[in-house]
């Protein structure tokens, strides 16, 4: 595999990845324009604005966008997150100038017609109205909010009703003017394209069509003091998410912090999983899970179980967090979290979508180029005792954030992990 990182005058950067033996080649746009880079009176623009520009150009309609890219045995995309959008296509090496021609046309000549943006907000509404019957994304948007507070970090990608309902068309372009920057835009090719070809696909499409200027990232590292969220519904299963501060993204010890996850929650193997499902059997699903952003970084834990047994399973989740935090991992632990770790990267390596993804984050995020050798030398250099000194401040009870979202119980739960703390 051979990569590069390279940065246009215009401040825009090219991450490409040459990989042998497949004939796909996955290109993305990386923006970093996110609902942390909203505020309350916009949130769920970023989102919204994923959705319009693959509402038509001045020479295709929505309908053209999806027939050529079909038609080139393509597919393609987009995606919203806290801290960035992406457009991408994954096709075959052929198709590759055609591919950046089309997002090329979305990104920098979508008309915004006002009758496909009423129609497009509908949708959105839609979207919201579902992911609203997700209890379990109901309890992350609220754990969010608690955890983060006025932090931008603590908004929901979708944004509310009342703001979709009101975007206009100057909105949505005024918002791409002032975040779509060349110096915060990572264009990422992977897959079989050489270099030189990726380059020069670049300049045609893409290199000095962004605005220019500096744009600064909104996610202060957070701080306050632990809440609980609560949503009570008469729903049959109830859903807990405790959330504690941790590691920023590309952060020193952050590979000794994914072995921890890996312990606490992370696969069958684990703590969690083994106490709160095998051996009581008190939930399907239980597992932890990591946030990381350019300034903060969260370590969670999700529990789903029925009313009745949600104060054992908070229990024992809060034990388990508690012993791991005293007495740290087992060393059979460490030596099964490493070689999660190296499978988890290698395997990782098969999919020219997810080395694009990769390798386009950790460009936007971190400004340099992923090294899959270094990441993996790094594993291998990671030794218990290092381990066990570079997690202590993990698993912070004290300054949990819990989110309850079921039928109506006591509200204690946040003590039951407080009194462990």
């Amino acid at each position: 595999m051979k990569t590069k990182l390279f940065s246009f005058q215009d401040g825009l950067r090219l991450v490409h990845v040459k990989m042998e033996g497949v004939r796909s080649v996955a290109i993305g746009i990386l923006t970093g324009a996110g609902s942390a880079n909203e505020s309350a009176d916009n949130n769920g623009i970023s989102h919204f604005i994923e959705h319009m520009l693959f509402k038509g150009t001045k020479t295709r309609t929505s309908y053209d966008i999806v027939k050529e890219v079909d038609a080139l045995g393509a597919q393609i995309n987009a995606y919203t997150t806290k801290q960035a959008t992406c457009f991408y296509t994954i096709g075959l090496d052929e198709a590759s100038d055609k591919c950046c021609e089309i997002l090329s046309d979305l990104l920098f000549e979508s008309v915004f017609d006002t009758e496909e943006l009423e129609r497009e907000k509908k949708v959105v509404l839609e979207e919201i109205s579902m992911s609203e019957d997700d209890y379990g994304d109901v309890c992350s948007d609220i754990a969010a909010a608690g955890y983060f507070g006025s932090s931008p970090l603590g908004m929901p990608i979708l944004g509310t009703r009342d703001n979709v309902k009101k975007f206009g068309r100057e909105d949505l372009i005024s918002y791409i003017a002032a975040n779509y920057r060349a110096s915060t835009t990572v264009i990422a090719i992977a897959g079989n394209i050489d270099f030189d070809r990726a380059k020069a696909l670049a300049e045609r499409h893409f290199v000095g069509r962004f605005a220019k200027g500096e744009r600064e990232w909104k996610d202060a590292p957070r701080a306050g003091a632990p809440v609980q969220n609560y949503r009570f519904k008469d729903i049959e299963q109830s859903h807990i998410i405790v959330t504690m501060p941790s590691v920023k993204y590309n952060a020193g010890n952050d590979l000794a912090v994914m072995l921890l996850n890996q312990i606490l929650g992370g696969g069958m193997s684990s703590r969690l999983f083994f106490e709160i499902r095998e051996k009581l059997g008190l939930a399907y699903n239980v597992y932890s899970y990591q946030g990381t952003y350019v300034g903060n970084g969260t370590l969670n834990v999700y529990i789903g179980t029925n009313r009745d047994s949600v104060a054992k399973a908070a229990d024992v989740a809060a034990e388990v967090i508690a012993d791991i935090r005293k007495n740290g991992l087992t060393r059979e632990e460490f030596e099964r979290g490493v070689q999660q770790l190296r499978g988890a990267y290698l395997l990782g390596q098969e999919s020219s979508g997810s080395i694009m993804r990769l390798f386009a984050k950790h460009a936007l995020y971190a400004d340099e180029l992923f090294d899959f050798d270094e990441r993996i030398k790094r594993i291998y250099a990671l030794d218990y005792d290092g381990v066990s000194r570079a997690i202590e401040g993990e698993l912070d009870l004290s300054a949990a954030c819990v989110a309850y979202v079921g039928r109506e119980v006591d509200k204690d739960l946040s003590e039951r992990f407080l009194s462990r703390a």
